[in-house]
């Protein structure tokens, strides 16, 4: 009789491979990071910081890059791109992409009202939200101003200990009959995600009045709160209302990580899409140097509203990265081929089964907490339009490293066929001629404000990460 268990396939739980401490020591550096990183400008400092501490060659400024040698490129203080060549670029590289910006609120360029006794914010939601999320909730304002001589202020206002945070209002359901009888994505619309910023008026000042004349006694005069608005951010930044014109500024929650559960097994956080994928793919690299491969990490901005613009995974920064590494390197080589030749994972989060919304996932198809990264063949929607598909040799080669290097991970697509979809940085690559496959850490409540993800899950990706650089 033939041994079932050996026809079998079945899931393996991380929390049962993998010692507790082990990974609630890695997730602990996790979650600091977090704390310290909500914008893609603040991820790319951070990344900036690494590279100039351990000594990484900018490849924008150095004359040559020697086999072996770490480089860097700073593209636009919104992605950026670490790597090491240690054969020709001919024979490509190991890739890991991953995306570096997150849902959220971006103030726009002429923000500031005045209306019912309060100073407010004008806002424009960046990727998909569900709005109704976003009220009532402690926000901070993180990001970048050039005032009009010139002068860059970075803000990053409350996060720190004693720092005012804003909010956006709700109508209280004594009187939001109306309101509760509009569909989830009319309940809060867009233009009515308004941030609060002030509510003080200035003080009454008397006019100057001339001895005799006929408007004596006229009422005193009082600066608006706008105006006070425009005060303060004079006073304590050197600010005008006209410097906004030059910002980039971004409204993120105030929450802080925190362990989720009994147990602590889940991390909550804002932002874990993607920077969870991020953060692993980043530690993977500054673990890995053995081996004679060529690697690259990619942190591209933009994913959330389509990979557009200069910094984003549709414009062609690689290829000009790769142009100028082999002019450093003194190799007549095109990018076209470098990539051609070239294996990639597009690190990016998946959603997953969540038991208090049954019926979303295929059951046989679905990723869950605790099962390790999701690893999906392909992404898109309904009938794989807009998909990466990744080719079963491709797959082939990269699950016989996994298992041999003991990594727990699952498959998972997400949601049913015909409820949607989405996806992710894999199919501009893929369209490079890389062979590419999406696999990401798992989330429940994906692009809301505080996602949930395993601890387990974290570790096991990173360790998945490092698998796919030494294999």
């Amino acid at each position: 009789m033939e041994d079932l268990e050996k026809l079998r396939y079945s899931k393996k739980n991380v929390w049962q491979e993998v010692e507790r401490e082990e990974i609630f020591s890695f997730a602990k550096g996790y979650m600091d990071f977090l704390n310290q990183v909500k914008t893609e400008r603040e991820f790319v400092a951070y990344l900036q910081a690494i590279v100039l501490d351990r000594g990484f060659k900018n490849l924008a400024e150095v004359d040559e890059v020697r086999a072996g040698e770490v480089f860097y490129f700073n593209n636009r203080n919104k992605s950026f791109f670490i790597g090491r060549a240690k054969s020709s670029l001919s024979s490509g590289f190991k890739v890991i992409a991953a995306h570096i910006d997150s849902p959220r609120l971006d103030i726009k360029s002429q923000p500031l009202y005045e209306g019912e006794g309060l100073a407010l914010f004008k806002t424009h939601y960046y990727g998909g939200i569900k709005k109704y999320q976003w009220v009532t909730m402690p926000l901070s304002l993180i990001g970048v101003v050039f005032r009009k001589d010139g002068s860059r202020l970075d803000l990053r206002i409350g996060e720190k200990a004693g720092d005012p945070v804003f909010t956006i209002s709700d109508l209280l359901p004594h009187l939001a009959a109306e309101q509760l009888a509009k569909t989830a994505g009319k309940v809060v619309e867009g233009e009515k995600l308004n941030l609060i910023v002030g509510s003080i008026p200035g003080a009454k000042v008397k006019d100057e009045v001339k001895a005799g004349a006929v408007n004596e006694g006229k009422e005193s005069k009082e600066s608006t709160i706008k105006d006070e608005i425009l005060k303060y951010l004079n006073r304590e930044f050197g600010l005008l209302e006209e410097d906004f014109l030059r910002a980039e500024l971004e409204v993120v929650p105030n929450f802080k990580a925190v362990d989720i559960g009994f147990d602590r097994g889940l991390i909550g956080a804002y932002g874990q899409d993607d920077r969870i994928c991020a953060y692993c793919a980043l530690e993977a690299f500054l673990a890995s140097d053995a081996g004679a491969d060529n690697l690259l990490m990619a942190f591209f901005d933009k994913e959330e509203i389509g990979s557009n613009g200069d910094t984003g995974a549709q414009s062609r920064v690689l290829e000009y990265l790769l142009d100028l590494l082999a002019e450093k390197r003194g190799e007549q080589v095109s990018p076209l081929r470098v990539l051609y030749n070239s294996k990639g994972i597009s690190a990016d989060v998946n959603g997953v089964d969540d038991p208090s919304f049954d019926g979303i996932f295929d059951k046989l198809n679905r990723g869950q907490l605790g099962f390790g990264p999701v690893v999906s063949k392909y992404t898109g929607s309904r009938g794989k339009y807009d998909s990466s598909d990744a080719s079963a040799e491709y797959l082939a080669s990269l699950l016989e490293v996994f298992d041999q290097d003991g990594i727990v991970y699952q498959f998972g697509e997400l949601g049913k066929v015909d409820l949607g979809g989405g996806g992710t940085i894999a199919s501009y690559l893929a369209q490079l001629g890389m062979e590419i496959v999406d696999v990401g850490t798992g989330l429940l409540s994906m692009h809301s404000p505080f996602e949930l993800a395993s601890k387990g899950d974290l570790y096991m990706t990173y360790r998945l990460y490092v698998s796919f650089l030494k294999g």
